[in-house]
């Protein structure tokens, strides 16, 4: 299956670079097999930034050093780029199905991998220590974004969380006026750019509450909003049939989110979630 492929990963970033690391990330998409054989002086002369820049580049992409970043070149270019062509072009109607249900793994696994690049440990071991410590917790998300949302309201129920969600932006909000410093809103927006989203998070800052944001990596306004960031690729950044990738990426963080949470809670949450499951299951025996 298809790994981690750097040359598109940077492509995807690149309105989140500064200046000189846009002019490294021209470079090594222009000239990946030159690259590889480079030192970092070299590569700083060649594309006119500094050694430096270089060092942030790589970190600002998920490689710790300029020799991962050449190893990833080396896996990348030994793909075929007709290939690659084809798996990202996810819709095409002369496909059958068996190319669909391929081109949708590769594309799931390729947003998975891109993620764990640029996730960031210390920023969910905030989130777990908010939500830890949260009186209430308010979520919300709109469209592929409010699934997410839903899923992990339920999860925060099995915990024994005050968790609250409306998909009504006008309900949200008188919740959101009822916020207080000791409470959480978790906001989930693959673009971090949806105007409701920004005006409920203006909302929950004037309130001093705790904003968490799940949103694919570069700028936008949402994460100058928020106190804790949780990161995926950016995956899908033009026309799209849904927010797919995404979503699965999103998922995946709401599940180390939750796991984290009960190991946080200790021994005792095993009997919190055995009795909301058990509380479940007899309602459903019931209606059988």
């Amino acid at each position: 299956m298809t790994e981690f492929q750097v040359l598109k990963h940077i492509k995807s970033q690149m309105e989140s670079y500064t200046p000189s690391e846009i002019a490294v990330a021209q470079y090594v998409l222009e000239f990946p097999e030159k690259v590889m054989e480079m030192t970092t002086k070299q590569l700083s002369q060649s594309c006119g930034s500094s050694e430096a820049a270089i060092i942030r580049f790589c970190k600002r992409i998920g490689i710790n050093s300029f020799s991962g970043l050449k190893i990833e070149l080396a896996k990348s270019t030994n793909i075929e780029e007709t290939k690659s062509h084809d798996i990202n072009t996810l819709l095409s109607f002369e496909d059958n199905l068996d190319t669909v249900f391929n081109k949708v793994l590769v594309n799931t696994y390729q947003a998975i991998k891109n993620t764990e690049r640029l996730f960031s440990i210390e920023e969910l071991e905030r989130a777990v220590n908010a939500f830890h410590k949260a009186e209430r917790v308010y979520l919300y998300g709109v469209g592929g974004s409010a699934v997410v949302a839903e899923d992990f309201t339920q999860k925060l129920l099995r915990l024994n969380y005050l968790a609250f969600q409306a998909s009504d932006i006008h309900v949200q909000m008188m919740m959101a006026a009822n916020l207080t410093e000791r409470d959480v809103l978790f906001v989930v927006s693959t673009s971090g750019q949806t105007k409701e989203i920004l005006k409920l998070m203006n909302v929950a800052q004037e309130k001093g509450a705790t904003i968490v944001l799940l949103t694919q990596h570069g700028k936008s306004p949402a994460r100058k909003l928020a106190d804790i960031v949780l990161t995926i690729s950016e995956e899908e950044h033009n026309i799209r049939i849904g927010t797919m990738t995404a979503r699965i990426a999103q998922l995946v963080v709401i599940d180390a989110l939750f796991v984290a949470l009960c190991m946080k809670k200790g021994h005792g949450v095993y009997e919190q979630i055995i009795h909301t499951h058990e509380v479940v299951q007899r309602m459903k025996e019931e209606e059988d």
